[in-house]
């Protein structure tokens, strides 16, 4: 697959349909292509503790599952989508972030790179377009 010539969005759905499948599948580990938006995902999810770790090498990705008694720690879902592009402003996202106790975040598309819901609201004070949600 040459994930060069994809449009940034599917690149996403690679990423979170290779995860959702590894865990699925209670892999330990899965290889994704090398990308730099992949990277900056994957350094978001390692931090946020959602994964074990990963590791680069020259156009590979290798990426470590984290589990709990043998179930994940994270659910991966993709929001804005090629067709339909979703952009929220700080009062739907603080809304959506208190809805039914949810206990995760969003990975968000800002002017200031992609940074996490929690971030948004709390220091940044900005939004933009909401890429992934991540259960926890």
């Amino acid at each position: 697959m040459r994930i060069q010539n994809l449009n940034v969005n599917h690149i996403i759905s690679y990423f979170i349909s290779r995860l959702t499948i590894g865990l699925l599948r209670k892999l330990r580990f899965i290889k994704l292509i090398k990308c730099d938006i992949i990277l900056r995902l994957l350094y978001i999810l390692y931090n946020h503790g959602v994964i074990r770790t990963y590791k680069v090498t020259s156009n590979n990705i290798s990426v470590y599952f984290k589990y709990i008694y043998g179930q994940p720690i994270g659910k991966f879902s993709g929001i804005s989508r090629p067709g339909k592009r979703c952009y929220w402003s700080l009062g739907r996202l603080a809304q959506e972030c208190n809805v039914n106790n949810f206990s995760g975040f969003y990975i968000i598309s800002t002017p200031h790179g992609l940074v996490t819901s929690n971030y948004c609201l709390l220091t940044g004070h900005i939004s933009g377009e909401v890429v992934m949600k991540i259960e926890i």
